[in-house]
C-alpha cells in the first residue's frame, strides 16, 4: 500500500472504525470523521464533521484519496427524530457521495451488510441502497458486505454475549434458526486494509465472509459455552419478534432504536457464500468458535449509557414520491403552493424573492421565515434556512431542505438541526405532529396527482 495516500474514515469512533484506525495510523495518513472529536489521537488526525450537513462533509473530505463509508444510523441523532432510518441513511449517503465527487476522491471503501436472496429487512435493503448511491457516483467503489462481526465492542456480538450471560434461560424462537455467517474483526479489518487502492477491487462487490454456515441458534450455543454458562434452552416454533425486541434491549443491554431492525433482519436467512478467491488468504479464522478463545471472557456487564443531546434538536426526513420526476425546485413550489390549500388558508405563504414568510391568517407576525439558499446545480437540492419566526428559537440553526439522491431516483424532504420555541413537550404533541402529517398528506398529494394523471391519459385513449 502506497503510504502517501490520504485516507479518511466517516464512523471511525465505531468498533469497526476503531480497529481500522489501529491497524493503518502506523503506515499511512488516517483523518478521522467524528461529531464531537477533533485533535490528533490514536495516530490519527480527528475532524469534526456533521454528516448530515453537505457543507461540513465537504470540508471533512478535502485532501482525501481514499473513503471508507463506515456509518450506519439506526440510533437517533437528535433528541426529536421523525422518520424511518433507511431514509437517513439515503441522505447520509447521498452527502457523503456528492462531497466525494466534490473533491476527486479515488475509492469509496463500503462495509455493508449480507443480502439474503428472498425476504429483505429494512435494515438490510437499506445497506443495499447505500451500495447503490455509491457506486452512481461513477467513482471506484468497493463494496464489502459481512454478516456478524465477531470481536470485543461489536454491537450485535455484545448484545449476544450478554443474553447468554444475563438470561435466566434461553428461549429459542423460530428466528433463531436463520442462517448467518459471521467473520472475526482481525479478518475483516485484513480485508479492508487489502481492498485499498487494490484495482482489482473497484467495483466489486466482495462478501467479507468465513465460508462457515450457521444459524444464530449455533452462535448462542457457541458463546454459552465459551463462557462456561450452563442455562436450559428451549426452542419454540414461532416468531414473536416484539417479545424478542423487548428482551433483547433489556438483557442485551441495547438501545431498542438499534434491536428493533436488527431483529427483523434476523427473520431473513443469509445466503452462503464460500470464501471469494480475492480475500482467501485473509481469512484466518474459518470457524466461529475458533474466534471465541480470542475474546476475553469478562462477566462484568457495563451499565448502559444514553445517549445525550446538547439541546432540544429536531430532524424530520420524509421520503416522497415524485413519479413525474420533477425537479427539487419544482417539488419546492409545488409544496408551498399546496400548503396553504391544505390548512384551508390557515396559513399563509408570502414569498419575497429569495425570502419565504409563513403566516397564521388574521396575524401579522410570522410563523416561520424561511431564506432560500443557492446550491451547486449538480447537488440535486433546495435548501432554505429557518431565519426567525415565534415558532423558532433561534435565527441561525436549522434548515428545510428538499432533494434528489443520486442514482437511485429517490426524493426526500428533510428539516435538520430546527430548534422549537415551544416548550419541548407542548411542541412534541402539536407543531411535530401537525408537521409530520403535513408531510404525509404532501406524499399522498403527490401520488394522488400521479393517480389521476394516469386516468387522465387513459381517458385519452379511450
Amino acid at each position: 500500500m502506497n503510504k502517501q495516500l490520504k485516507i479518511t474514515i466517516a464512523g471511525a469512533s465505531g468498533f469497526v472504525g476503531k480497529n481500522l484506525i489501529d491497524s493503518l495510523s502506523s503506515v499511512c495518513q488516517v483523518k478521522a470523521l467524528s461529531r464531537s472529536r477533533e485533535g490528533e489521537k490514536d495516530g490519527a488526525l480527528w475532524k469534526k464533521a456533521d454528516l448530515f450537513s453537505y457543507q461540513s462533509t465537504e470540508e471533512a473530505l478535502k485532501d482525501t484519496d481514499v473513503a471508507f463509508y463506515l456509518v450506519h444510523s439506526m440510533l437517533p441523532s437528535s433528541r426529536l427524530f421523525q422518520g424511518e432510518f433507511q431514509d437517513t441513511d439515503l441522505l447520509l449517503a447521498d452527502n457523503f457521495a456528492k462531497a466525494c465527487i466534490k473533491n476527486n476522491v479515488k475509492q469509496i471503501i463500503y462495509l455493508g451488510g449480507l443480502v439474503p436472496e428472498k425476504q429483505v429487512s429494512k435494515h438490510l435493503e437499506s445497506r443495499r441502497e447505500v451500495e447503490d448511491v455509491f457506486k452512481a457516483s461513477k467513482i471506484a467503489t468497493t463494496v464489502l458486505r459481512a454478516g456478524m462481526v465477531a470481536g470485543v465492542g461489536g454491537s450485535s456480538f455484545e448484545i449476544l454475549r450478554n443474553l447468554v450471560l444475563n438470561l435466566p434461560c434461553m428461549v429459542l424462537p423460530k428466528w433463531t434458526a436463520s442462517k448467518t455467517q459471521a467473520i472475526y474483526i482481525d479478518d475483516l479489518i485484513r480485508v479492508m486494509i487489502h481492498s485499498i487502492d487494490n484495482k482489482d477491487f473497484f467495483g466489486k462487490t466482495i462478501n467479507a465472509v468465513n465460508g462457515e454456515e450457521l444459524t444464530y441458534a449455533d452462535l448462542i450455543k457457541s458463546v454459552a459455552k465459551h463462557l462456561d454458562v450452563k442455562k436450559p434452552m428451549f426452542s419454540v416454533p414461532v416468531n414473536y419478534t416484539s417479545f424478542s425486541k423487548l428482551w433483547v434491549k433489556i438483557f442485551g443491554n441495547a438501545d431498542y432504536e438499534l434491536v428493533s431492525p436488527l431483529i427483523d433482519s434476523l427473520l431473513c436467512n443469509l445466503p452462503h457464500h464460500d470464501i471469494p478467491p480475492e480475500i482467501e488468504n485473509l481469512i484466518l479464522f474459518r470457524k466461529f468458535e475458533d474466534m471465541l478463545p480470542e475474546i476475553k471472557k469478562e462477566k462484568s456487564i457495563k451499565k448502559k449509557t444514553f445517549k445525550k443531546f446538547s439541546g432540544n434538536t429536531v430532524r424530520s426526513i420524509q421520503r416522497l414520491p415524485n413519479p413525474y420526476d420533477l425537479e427539487v425546485d419544482e417539488i419546492c413550489d409545488l409544496y408551498f403552493t399546496w400548503l396553504p390549500s391544505y390548512m384551508k388558508n390557515l396559513i399563509k405563504v408570502y414569498p419575497d424573492k429569495n425570502i419565504l414568510t409563513f403566516k397564521l391568517a388574521g396575524l401579522n407576525t410570522p410563523l416561520l421565515v424561511l431564506s432560500r439558499q443557492e446550491d451547486d446545480n449538480d447537488l440535486d437540492r433546495l435548501k432554505l434556512h429557518i431565519k426567525g419566526g415565534i415558532l423558532s428559537k433561534t435565527d441561525n440553526t436549522g434548515w428545510l431542505e428538499f432533494r434528489k439522491v443520486h442514482g437511485t431516483g429517490e426524493t426526500l424532504a428533510s428539516i435538520n438541526e430546527f430548534v422549537p420555541s415551544l416548550p419541548w413537550y407542548i411542541y412534541r404533541y402539536s407543531q411535530a405532529l401537525i408537521h409530520l402529517q403535513v408531510m404525509h398528506k404532501f406524499g399522498d398529494f403527490l401520488e394522488r396527482d400521479r393517480k389521476e394523471g394516469k386516468d387522465r391519459e387513459e381517458t385519452k385513449s379511450d
